[in-house]
């Protein structure tokens, strides 16, 4: 005996809810939840995505910052002198459906590729906290776009 569902309109239903707006408006969701967060991480409390300090200035070089750049005597690599690449980090459209992070300014990019390599550890990707947080938020938001 056949039986009969509407699965096929209840998918299409979905589809239809989670258009390309919806989607642009979770990612931006998502992007402006772990924005500030990762930024301090990184340029203000110097530590990588797995939580630990990404490394310390030895004191030659510490020296020279304070003096030439005015910065703090805080050993701790927080990945900012002039301050050019925590001022380029932003929220960044991806294609015409995404946001994400990253920077407007290709240098900057390849900086922060670089520092992943200096210290042979990842520093720009989420921590594990940053990711419960993004998906928390992608779940509330899908959540509300299907509801309404």
């Amino acid at each position: 005996m056949p039986v009969s569902t509407n699965i096929d309109a209840l998918i299409n239903s979905l589809e239809a809810k989670l258009n390309d707006a919806t989607k642009q408006l979770i990612t931006y969701e998502v992007a402006v939840a772990v924005f500030g967060p990762l930024k301090a991480r990184i340029h203000n409390d110097g530590l990588a995505s797995d939580g630990t300090p990404i490394g310390t200035y030895d004191n030659a070089y510490l020296k020279e910052r304070q003096k030439k750049y005015d910065r703090t005597a805080d050993s701790r690599i927080i990945l900012s002198l002039t301050k050019e690449m925590e001022k380029d980090f932003n929220i960044r459209a991806v294609g015409n459906t995404s946001y994400g992070l990253g920077y407007n300014n290709e240098e900057n990019y390849r900086k922060a590729m670089w520092n992943d390599n200096r210290f042979g550890r990842t520093i720009f990707a989420l921590t594990k906290e940053e990711n419960e947080k993004a998906m928390e938020i992608a779940k509330d938001a899908l959540i509300n776009a299907l509801t309404k």
